[in-house]
């Protein structure tokens, strides 16, 4: 009979989510990984006089990123750049690979880019605290958002319970191992809170997302990870910055969390197997 024991180690994150994905999905990720420019859906620009353009160029106000959906974002870049120059006599246009920058005489600029550039780029685009990202041929992820540092994965013994923990402060060794003894005996939520994701049959990979399955230094292989093995630490754009950890099958339920003492404070999410009418009929 094989025996599952708990399992834990940090996995490094320069900010922005870490995501869970089965490793078959993992597989088709390529994070930040440019996109073809046929690819492109919207035109995304930003400047300190978006509010000087016309109308049409402010799809989300006179101010901020501006997100112009078209059909032709490359086509739609150079005539916003040939309006610029033609209103500013004397303004220059800087043609980057992937960023376009326009320079007024008054040294003020506009720049423009397609998007997305990236399926990392799409995937955070309206991700709040968490969310489920659908890419490739029928894969899907689920992200939650981290802060630059070190991420704690601490996975059951019964192998349906993950922790994905993130000091957000602490004075002290003694205060860090404090935060973490309090994640590890949090009482478990609600039923029913929190989005929904299935974790199949094989290990999964749990990594920040901006790496991609391209980075990896070593073939992803399922045999490295299975049932009574702990999990792998994996190198990718970052050394350490993944996992790949073999998981219950199943529907997996997230909760969100944080806890704040005085010389110390822990953020963490929480996903645990919940009832599946057809694995557990």
């Amino acid at each position: 009979m094989v025996r599952n024991e708990a399992w834990h180690d940090e996995i490094a994150c320069e900010g922005g989510p870490v995501m869970v994905a089965n490793l078959a999905d993992f597989m088709q990720w390529r994070g930040s990984e440019a996109l073809p420019a046929s690819m492109a859906t919207e035109l995304h620009y930003w400047s300190p006089f978006t509010g000087e353009l016309p109308e049409a160029w402010q799809p989300n106000g006179p101010s901020g990123h501006q997100y112009l959906a078209c059909s032709d974002p490359a086509g739609r870049r150079a005539a916003l750049m040939d309006w610029i120059v033609a209103r500013w006599p004397g303004a220059a246009v800087e043609r980057g690979d992937g960023r376009w920058t326009a320079v007024r005489p008054d040294g003020k600029k506009l720049q423009a880019e397609l998007s997305p550039d990236s399926e990392y780029d799409r995937a955070i685009r309206d991700l709040g605290q968490e969310g489920i990202h659908r890419f490739g041929q029928d894969a899907s992820a689920y992200l939650w958002s981290a802060a630059p540092g070190h991420v704690r994965i601490e996975v059951a013994a019964s192998r349906s319970l993950v922790l994905l923990a993130q000091i957000e402060y602490a004075d002290g060794d003694d205060d860090v191992a404090q935060a973490w003894r309090h994640v590890s005996a949090a009482a478990a939520p609600v039923a029913g809170a929190g989005l929904r994701y299935r974790i199949d049959p094989g290990p999964a990979v749990l990594a920040w997302a901006p790496n991609s399955a391209g980075d990896a230094t070593r073939p992803l292989a399922a045999i490295d990870a299975g049932p009574g093995q702990p999990g792998v630490l994996l190198d990718l754009a970052l050394p350490a910055s993944g996992v790949l950890v073999w998981l219950e099958p199943g529907i997996y339920a997230s909760s969100l969390h944080y806890h704040e003492a005085d010389r110390w404070a822990v953020s963490w999410c929480r996903l645990e197997r919940v009832r599946d009418p057809q694995l557990d009929a």
